[in-house]
């Protein structure tokens, strides 16, 4: 008995030292670094831009909401048409009540980036469910999503939500804030981005005033007056998109009299449309912070597991 005893406890350490080595063998191999895959000469200057020699503090423009102040920040144009990208982003699984249960540390990946024809800032989420199949941020790039898919190690699971996670030069930072950026992963390089929650594809209208038009032809705009907004971000999805006009206003006027839609459609001012489309989203309304809902980048973050719950396998 006490020989038994002697080998069952000899072999204990050995039945629990076996599965830890094979994990620890699969981080290793995971921890092997691989090359980036190799980018178009678009891309590459479009990522240059990105570089931290740009960082710089993102602007907080004051507005009008219904004669509300408000202020935004301004991250730069959308081309036309508006576009969501795609953002992938591997998990283990979800839960039993649906939520998705994050890896350690894993960043989002890109599928576009500010500079090329097809970047909004706003992202269509898809989820890649690997169950225990991949390592935190082993999945890089599309590339390597579409390979684990098509050897049946993960499945994409597809979502409606639209969220605005804008990109910037890494070492960004907003003004008056000291949220800190998030890090992403385009074609396996690193990306940084903020993520401001669930926000529309579908611009919502904002007003600016002009006075004449520059030699160039674009307006010459009153930097006194506030832009003007007819929407906040209440519910989700959010406006941070705006489809731009311009108020023609004269020598006599004086910035500011007009601080909502309604006395800038009354006013009998001519409203020229700009064509332009920006992504500006209002983070403080009446000197308060906007409450917006998380996205589950986020709100998921604080709930991330070393390991996957069971199951979670790919059917």
């Amino acid at each position: 008995m006490k020989t038994l005893l002697r080998c069952i406890l000899a072999s204990a350490p050995l039945c629990i030292a076996a599965p830890l080595g094979a994990q620890k063998q699969h981080r290793a191999v995971s921890m092997v670094t691989t090359p980036p895959p190799s980018m178009s000469s678009e891309a590459q200057l479009a990522f240059d831009e990105l570089s931290p020699r740009f960082a710089a503090e993102i602007e907080q423009i004051k507005g009008w909401f219904r004669e509300r102040p408000v202020l935004y920040y301004n991250f730069g144009f959308v081309n036309e048409p508006v576009t969501a990208g795609r953002v992938f982003w591997p998990i283990h699984g979800f839960d039993a009540k649906g939520n998705p249960v994050a890896m350690r540390g894993q960043r989002p990946i890109f599928s576009t980036i500010p500079g090329l024809g097809d970047y909004s800032g706003i992202w269509r989420l898809t989820y890649v469910v690997t169950a225990d199949h991949a390592q935190p941020n082993e999945l890089r790039d599309i590339a390597s999503v579409e390979t684990f898919v098509r050897r049946k190690r993960a499945a994409l699971h597809e979502t409606t939500l639209t969220l605005n996670l804008p990109i910037v030069a890494r070492g960004s930072h907003m003004a008056g804030d000291t949220t800190s950026g998030m890090l992403g992963w385009y074609q396996g390089r690193d990306v940084q981005f903020f993520d401001f929650g669930p926000a529309s594809v579908s611009p919502a209208p904002m007003w600016r005033f002009a006075n004449g038009k520059e030699a160039t032809g674009e307006p010459k705009l009153v930097v006194e007056q506030n832009s003007i907004v007819d929407s906040i971000p209440v519910v989700p999805a959010y406006p941070d998109l705006w489809d731009i006009s311009v108020v023609q206003v004269d020598s006599s006027y004086a910035p500011n009299s007009l601080k909502s839609a309604t006395a800038v459609q009354r006013s009998g001012l001519v409203i020229e449309p700009h064509n332009s489309i920006r992504n500006l989203p209002i983070t403080m309304v009446d000197g308060v912070r906007v409450q917006r809902v998380a996205s589950p980048l986020r709100a998921f973050a604080d709930l991330r597991s070393p390991f996957p719950p069971a199951p979670t396998r790919p059917q």
